[in-house]
């Protein structure tokens, strides 16, 4: 006899979490016995696959039949494959090693600016969980959206203050204010800050850092030393950069909001026949791959990307497999960056001895 699937309330056919509610188990219960795995007892099992087929479920053995259960990552549309990202590419790999270490697949979800958040979204069986990466196009109501699919959640490099959602990041403000502070105790008092689109959170609290160790120094910070956004794509940093050396009183170090916008002062600087160090001083932030063969190499602020990906996915999976208490809580884990010395910054603090 073949059973009819029952539409639940939005339209679409039985979920993991109609199949749960109707079972009184958790969904990661239900995941694990639709998936073949072990540990869970034989009532429970047997219960959950009869009323899995009671609502029209397929309850074939996805795990025998090779359909693993997919974490969906969740990311904005960007000009640069995935792969090719300089910054993103480490994170999804990381995910990618711990979720198949773990039994699932990882697949890709682009939103794009003009991209409308639907209800009713990830309602399919084979969806187990959701990674949202980075913020940009990826809205607060794509987050929303997110948080009622009734799917476990977590965000990576991203941070929404009302939304119960927990979030992996790198610990931004302080890593800007420690380079801040480096730059200070090199000899640096007229440091400029190139700084990025206001939509990513991340960088403004790039920028947060910066200002507050330069008012923690009595120093600033001048506002004509952090010129308005002007450069975008691969020319990224140069026009700022350009902003900040016609002044009367150009700076004599520049911190870039990013390793790619500090390409684009390097680019500035040669192009007024400037040398680095020797003529300024510039530093970044990430220590993304091309930073160390940039001449001179960049110093920098490492950001712990592999660690982002596998800490990410380890509290999803906790939530997958019934640990509710960090979806309940708004919980923000926070991970330290690290300052890479390299030769793009001269002392000048003994030039006036």
């Amino acid at each position: 006899m073949t059973t009819t699937s029952r539409k639940n309330a939005t339209g679409r056919g039985p979920t993991l979490q109609d199949i749960a509610d109707a079972a009184g188990v958790s969904r990661a219960t239900v995941s694990l016995v639709l998936n073949g795995k072990k540990g869970i007892a034989d009532v429970t099992r047997q219960r959950t696959l009869d009323i899995a087929r009671e609502l029209g479920y397929d309850v074939t053995n996805r795990s025998a039949s090779g359909l693993a259960q997919s974490v969906i990552v969740l990311i904005e549309r960007l000009p640069t494959a995935p792969v090719a990202d300089p910054f993103n590419r480490h994170i999804l790999m990381s995910i990618e090693t711990a979720a198949r270490q773990a039994g699932y697949r990882v697949a890709l979800e682009f939103v794009g600016i003009d991209d409308m958040a639907e209800p009713g979204r990830w309602m399919h069986g084979l969806t187990a969980g959701l990674i949202i990466l980075g913020g940009g196009d990826l809205r607060a109501e794509w987050v929303d959206l997110a948080v009622r699919s009734r799917l476990p959640v977590v965000m990576v490099d991203h941070f929404v203050s009302d939304v119960e959602v927990p979030a992996i990041v790198p610990d931004n403000f302080t890593g800007a204010y420690k380079m801040t502070q480096y730059l200070i105790d090199m000899g640096h008092s007229r440091i400029g800050f190139i700084r990025g689109p206001s939509k990513y959170w991340t960088l403004s609290e790039r920028m947060a850092g910066y200002m507050l160790a330069m008012h923690h120094a009595g120093i600033g910070p001048d506002l004509a030393l952090i010129p308005p956004r002007v450069s975008h794509g691969e020319e990224k940093g140069r026009g700022e950069m350009q902003t900040m050396l016609a002044l009367p009183e150009p700076p004599t170090a520049v911190f870039a909001v990013s390793d790619q916008t500090a390409m684009g002062a390097y680019r500035a600087a040669a192009e007024r026949g400037l040398t680095i160090p020797d003529d300024i001083s510039i530093v970044g932030f990430d220590d993304i791959d091309v930073s160390r063969s940039l001449s001179p190499p960049l110093t920098t602020m490492r950001n712990p990307v592999d660690e982002l990906g596998s800490v990410s996915f380890e509290r999803l999976l906790r939530l997958m497999q019934g640990d509710g208490h960090d979806a309940s809580t708004r919980v923000k884990w926070t991970i330290p960056t690290t300052l890479i010395e390299r030769g793009s910054v001269r002392d000048i603090s003994e030039d006036d001895r």
